[in-house]
């Protein structure tokens, strides 16, 4: 068999798997996807640990937004660490300073060990992130912490969102979000949580004695703290009811720019803890970090296939395209079709599947036509800059 049509089926066949097996567990688990731990009444003292780099446009409004929390006023501490900002966010924030606000000015070495250093200050039994352009909903800690109900969890993460907008960047963002808190969720239900988002996420602070800080030395920490956490076999666990929004880039330039540090660091991350290929590691390790490798190396296949393809194919197959179809249905070509139509149910899936959640259908059909293009640009910039090896900060 011709070694191209052999890839193309492997990656369409690839493709049609990875999107059901997401389907079949939604179905699987759909009465437990809103399902929240019964509250037992406990309250632990909680530190929050707010790390900023030039946030003076959110951080008030951020500030205010956990000082509002639900949430018993003796019991929460907020630790806000500006690491080195140029602007007025030192300023802004010591303007909250009180008994339980804390705003400490160091030097700028990076998120992580802005972390590290709120880390050293937090006296609570549970230790949150949380990024100072992000805003909490009053009962969000209230539906995170009835998850530490089990004591092998030692890490919770939110429904992180983004607000509607008319801006057709970040209605773009925003069906994203919705399908990545959906695919965290499914993952959830079997072990696989693989990220405790920065804008919040909430820690059992003895896991930290475990495990170790955050990376001081990782462009996505929020990702290598998971990590680490799966690989001592502890549990983290996703909700999609504890609401956290976040504010995201508002134009092409900035969304090329965060989406390839995600990938330069993820890529980085998943290469890190490749040793997690191992049963001992249950489905995470036998399913979801090979699925990584996998999916990254089937896409630039595909993307090489595709460019192959456009230089080989004859003439009137690119001009005349009507007859071209007819002439060239294929079974990979029905495959396809499969997973074109499978990944549609699973949009559709995660949309409904919040509440209150409505996204404009012409928002919905640009993200199926233009999320492609999109992957193309930043995993190509993403190997670009990890081939040059070029230095990358916040």
């Amino acid at each position: 068999m011709d070694i191209v049509l052999l890839l193309n089926y492997a990656i369409a066949f690839l493709s049609l798997f990875s999107v059901n097996v997401f389907i079949i567990l939604y179905l699987k688990h759909r009465k437990d996807y809103h399902k929240i731990p019964e509250d037992d009444g406990w309250r632990p003292m909680v530190s929050v640990i707010m790390p900023a780099h030039n946030e003076g446009k959110y951080i008030s409004k951020s500030i205010k937004s956990l000082l509002e929390m639900d949430y018993p006023k003796d019991k929460l501490e907020l630790i806000v660490v500006d690491d080195g900002s140029t602007d007025d966010t030192y300023p802004l924030a010591s303007s909250f300073e009180s008994s339980s606000v804390h705003v400490f000015h160091k030097e700028n070495k990076g998120k992580g060990s802005a972390l590290n250093f709120g880390l050293a200050k937090a006296k609570g039994e549970i230790v949150a992130t949380m990024d100072a352009d992000s805003y909490l909903k009053k009962d969000t800690i209230l539906k995170l912490i009835p998850h530490f109900n089990d004591p092998e969890v030692m890490a919770v993460t939110p429904a992180v969102k983004i607000k509607p907008s008319d801006s057709w960047i970040k209605e773009l963002q925003r069906v994203e979000y919705l399908m990545i808190l959906f695919s965290r969720k499914i993952l959830n239900f079997i072990d696989s949580v693989p990220v405790t988002p920065g804008p919040f996420s909430m820690f059992r602070a003895v896991v930290f004695d475990k495990v170790g800080g955050f990376s001081e030395n990782n462009l996505v920490e929020d990702q290598e703290i998971a990590l680490r956490i799966q690989s001592h076999n502890y549990k983290i666990r996703s909700s999609v009811t504890a609401d956290v929004y976040t504010e995201p880039p508002s134009n092409l330039s900035e969304l090329l720019h965060q989406r390839v540090r995600w990938q330069r660091g993820g890529f980085r991350n998943f290469w890190h803890y490749r040793f997690m290929i191992k049963p001992e590691y249950g489905d995470f390790g036998i399913y979801f970090v090979p699925l990584n490798f996998i999916s990254m190396t089937a896409f630039f296949l595909l993307l090489g296939l595709m460019l192959y393809s456009f230089i080989s194919t004859p003439y009137y197959v690119q001009y005349i395209w009507v007859d071209a179809l007819g002439m060239s249905i294929t079974l990979v070509s029905l495959v396809g079709v499969f997973v074109v139509i499978s990944s549609t149910i699973m949009l559709h899936l995660a949309i409904k599947s919040f509440e209150g959640e409505r996204v404009k259908l012409r928002y919905l059909a640009s993200f199926v036509i233009f999320y492609w293009y999109l992957m193309i640009g930043y995993n190509t910039l993403f190997l670009i800059k990890e081939l040059r090896k070029e230095s990358f900060s916040w």
